[in-house]
């Protein structure tokens, strides 16, 4: 009997700035699958980015869907440190802004240089960093990490999210 490989399907969100705007279904070899926001199907497509083309003409008012230009910030700027602790691990954060005020970048470093934690919490500063400056949504990055029973973060980056943008629960 010979076994067949099945491709998952990936999903993929068509932004709109911090706003959805559509998703994406790889279908594989058939092709891509678009959606709007409603989850409404506009059809099955050849490849993503003629789906996303779909998805962009089915929103009205929309300059554009999504952004890959990263938001540079200038080269001498502004930063505030901080301490924070979790779950008895000192961590040092850094964060800097945009001139508008928005996080712009976040550095973490645990009191233990080269340790685990410390390379865990560095690696996850440095993708939120990468994140924000693409367009992402700080907040919904904050909303999606870790947390306990309690609703307190259960990691260094989600506990200097909470003291950066104040409590949202």
């Amino acid at each position: 009997m010979a076994s067949e490989s099945i491709e998952t399907p990936r999903l993929i969100s068509v932004m709109d700035g911090s706003a959805c705007a559509g998703f994406l279904i790889s279908l594989g070899p058939r092709g891509v699958e678009a959606f709007n926001k409603d989850e409404k199907s506009l059809g099955v497509f050849p490849d993503a980015i003629s789906a996303a083309t779909a998805v962009k003409k089915s929103v009205t008012g929309i300059s554009r869907v999504c952004s890959m230009t990263r938001k540079r910030l200038p080269d001498r700027r502004a930063a505030e440190t901080f301490e924070v602790e979790v779950n008895g691990l000192r961590y040092t954060a850094t964060v800097s802004r945009f001139a508008d005020g928005c996080l712009g970048e976040l550095f973490l470093a645990n009191h233990k240089n080269n340790s685990g934690a410390d390379t865990a919490a560095r690696d996850a500063a440095i993708a939120f960093s990468f994140a924000v400056q693409h367009g992402a949504d700080p907040h919904a990055i904050r909303r999606a990490l870790c947390r306990d029973s309690h609703g307190r973060a259960s990691g260094p980056l989600g506990a200097a999210l909470d003291l950066l943008l104040g409590d949202e629960s």
